[in-house]
């Protein structure tokens, strides 16, 4: 049984890639922490309350993690997932999640009961991570991996403008932007890191009709809050990214990295880099990106996912959907 801990801003994608765990028989999900990103902390912990309730997992505890980044101003991604994470459709658990124990607090007391067990999935900003390096500034080396939605994928050689890359025209990297600091302190950090970001997961966007036909033919819960949450998700992606004959799309990133994490036989290619800040000038936002090595390097070598077998990730989220709860 592999252990995991998530580590998430609850939007549409995170409510997807949530499924996906929480479907599958060999996962044990021993929390699921909370963070600031697609809407605020709080609502990201109701978020992902009420995806758990609607699998039928009420047996996985939900805390609440950072509200705010370790250093900068806080921003959100409203445009993108709503305010309130689910598309402005207003759904909430029956309970809130409480205020306490703190979600950092957690993830350091199940790493010190499971030293080398948990696989730590982290589809938000990584500021719940930063925070508890400054505790155990060894906490990545005591967990089993750490696989993290976010980075601008591997810079070219000497590359001075990764951001560049028309694959981030749009929306770029929030779930590093929005706490670079924290993105910072854990690309600095030792351990079995893996990062999958919109490099490789801007590669696949889905049509909204391959989750429309799934939800209408089998009338499945999960299938149905897809939907019903994604379906100004989508509109921003086909706006963002114009497909032929105007059909809708809509992204699946955090499920590339659920699916790096649990199928690596999908990861068809990765580089180990050191990862490096970029700032750009025009905006200020700043950036990691994998580099190539220097002769002398002493910085961590992190897996960066450059591509994956993307009619594999569909396969896997087809065959969740289509199976009638109780997944437990």
């Amino acid at each position: 049984m592999r252990k995991v801990v998530v580590d998430t801003d609850t939007g549409v994608d995170d409510a997807l890639a949530l499924m996906l765990l929480a479907a599958d028989p060999e996962v044990e999900i021993l929390a699921v922490i909370s963070v600031f990103g697609n809407c605020t902390g709080e609502r990201a912990a109701d978020n992902a309350r009420y995806v758990l309730d609607t699998c039928g997992r009420t047996d996985v505890p939900v805390y609440r993690g950072s509200d705010v980044p370790v250093k900068q101003e806080l921003r959100l991604n409203p445009g993108i997932h709503g305010e309130d994470g689910f598309g402005n459709t207003g759904l909430r658990p029956a309970v809130s999640v409480a205020t306490e124990p703190n979600g950092v607090d957690v993830l350091l007391e199940l790493v010190a009961q499971h030293k080398g067990e948990i696989d730590y999935l982290a589809i938000g900003p990584q500021t719940n991570l930063a925070r508890a390096l400054e505790v155990e500034p060894k906490l990545l080396e005591k967990l089993r991996s750490t696989t993290i939605v976010g980075t601008l994928g591997p810079a070219l050689y000497r590359d001075t403008e990764p951001w560049a890359d028309r694959r981030f025209r749009v929306s770029r990297d929030p779930n590093v932007t929005f706490d670079i600091d924290a993105a910072e302190a854990v690309a600095g950090a030792v351990g079995d890191v893996t990062w999958c970001g919109p490099y490789v997961t801007r590669q696949a966007l889905v049509p909204e009709d391959f989750f429309l036909e799934i939800a209408s033919s089998t009338g499945y819960a999960p299938a149905e809050l897809i939907t019903k949450i994604s379906a100004d998700y989508a509109g921003f992606y086909s706006r963002s990214y114009p497909q032929p004959g105007d059909e809708r799309v809509m992204g699946i990133n955090d499920s590339m990295a659920v699916a790096a994490l649990l199928r690596p036989d999908l990861v068809t290619a990765s580089v180990m880099r050191p990862l490096q800040t970029f700032a750009d000038p025009q905006t200020g936002d700043r950036y990691l990106a994998g580099v190539h090595p220097a002769r002398d390097e002493t910085r961590p070598l992190h897996r960066v996912v450059v591509d994956m077998d993307f009619d594999g990730v569909l396969d896997m989220i087809g065959e969740t959907l289509r199976r009638p709860l109780p997944w437990r």
